[in-house]
């Protein structure tokens, strides 16, 4: 198939593109702008820089089959709360019209655990939206306004409600990335009890996902992506710390738990599972490639579950 995603030059968008490119014509929209370093080494894809007011054009005129909706402004916690939020909902909408009037087969949005607020339970496929922040809105906004779109047309619609991931490539404020350059330099890391029980994804297990959907024309609607393996939280950091020979660095207890601190999160991927998914890689092999690609090491190479591995020409950090 041919498949353009949009947010391509990004942590979640560049691993999609990584894997769709190794069974599928894929092309990567981006912007003029975008930094495409985490697109380095991927074999088969075409890189297509195009201005975003242009997009729409582009998709209606690329005889596509399928459109992967990646893109997203303000996914850090400092822009949560940032009106221009919605500035996303309006750009989505333009490219899904665009879409559904072409004709192309296969339209999958990009979702977020953000949409259902707070819970800290099991998170089936079916929960209510509740979200508490602008983020959190303008997604469930964005998924209602692309059903209703496609809600009377040919083109099957999947929302990918994703939860946490991790990876190589990724950078920034999300915990693991922050605890690893953190114990790197040495620096104490101020932590709550860790008491949480959370769901980390492997992103090539993410990635993997995509390519069910995309390849499995009976899925739609809302899609779970997490890891239904949950890992308690202290654990996990505890895992980062004795790789990098840091634990006498991390200090739990040393931050209050937010009054909405979610607990659990478990969330159920009964579409996926159905479909033959599971997480093929576990926190510690996935957590040890990590630590690697952070460190600016060689880390190509990812173990799977079954002991097989997986070869990738993974850019080097910047």
């Amino acid at each position: 198939m041919k498949v353009v995603v949009t947010g391509s030059s990004g942590f979640l968008g560049s691993w999609i593109c990584r894997v769709l490119a190794q069974s599928h014509d894929v092309v990567a929209l981006v912007r003029p702008t975008s930094d495409l370093f985490r697109l380095s080494g991927v074999n088969n894809l075409t890189v297509m820089p195009i201005n975003p007011k242009d997009w729409p054009s582009y998709i209606s005129q690329s005889k596509t089959d399928a459109l992967v909706l990646a893109d997203w402004w303000g996914v850090g916690n400092l822009e949560r709360n940032d009106p221009k939020q919605f500035e996303n909902v309006e750009r989505v909408i333009s490219l899904a019209s665009a879409a559904e009037q072409s004709g192309i087969k296969t339209v999958i949005g990009v979702g977020s655990q953000a949409e259902l607020g707070p819970i800290s339970n099991v998170i089936t496929e079916d929960l209510p939206d509740n979200p508490t922040t602008k983020y959190g809105i303008a997604k469930a906004e964005a998924r209602l306004k692309l059903t209703d779109i496609f809600q009377k047309s040919d083109t099957r619609f999947v929302w990918m409600r994703i939860f946490s991931t991790y990876g190589p490539m990724d950078t920034g404020s999300w915990l693991i990335p922050q605890t690893v350059d953190s114990l790197l330099r040495g620096e104490v890391m101020k932590l709550t009890k860790g008491e949480q029980e959370w769901s980390y994804l492997h992103a090539f297990d993410l990635a993997k996902a995509f390519q069910i959907v995309l390849e499995n024309s009976s899925i739609e609607g809302v899609v779970n992506v997490g890891n239904p393996h949950t890992i308690n939280l202290k654990e996990a950091i505890v895992e980062i710390a004795q790789i990098l020979e840091g634990q006498q660095l991390l200090e739990f207890g040393a931050v209050e738990y937010r009054p909405d601190q979610v607990m659990k999160l478990k969330p159920l991927c009964e579409k996926l599972s159905q479909a033959g998914w599971s997480p093929q890689v576990s926190f510690r092999d996935g957590i040890a490639q990590t630590i690697a690609w952070l460190k600016r090491e060689s880390s190509n190479q990812l173990k799977m579950i079954s002991g097989d591995t997986t070869n990738f020409n993974l850019p080097l950090r910047p």
